[in-house]
């Protein structure tokens, strides 16, 4: 396994990892309501 190898399986790591904390924030996030204008 060379450098290039590894450094491309770090990024693949990172992007995977940063994801998946997108998801679980994007799933713990209470629903809000998108229309603001219209309760005015």
């Amino acid at each position: 396994m060379n450098i290039w190898m590894f450094l491309f399986v770090l990024v693949g790591v990172a992007f995977t990892t940063s994801q998946l904390f997108r998801l679980v924030d994007l799933i713990e996030r209470p629903a809000r309501p998108r229309r603001r204008t219209a309760q005015r």
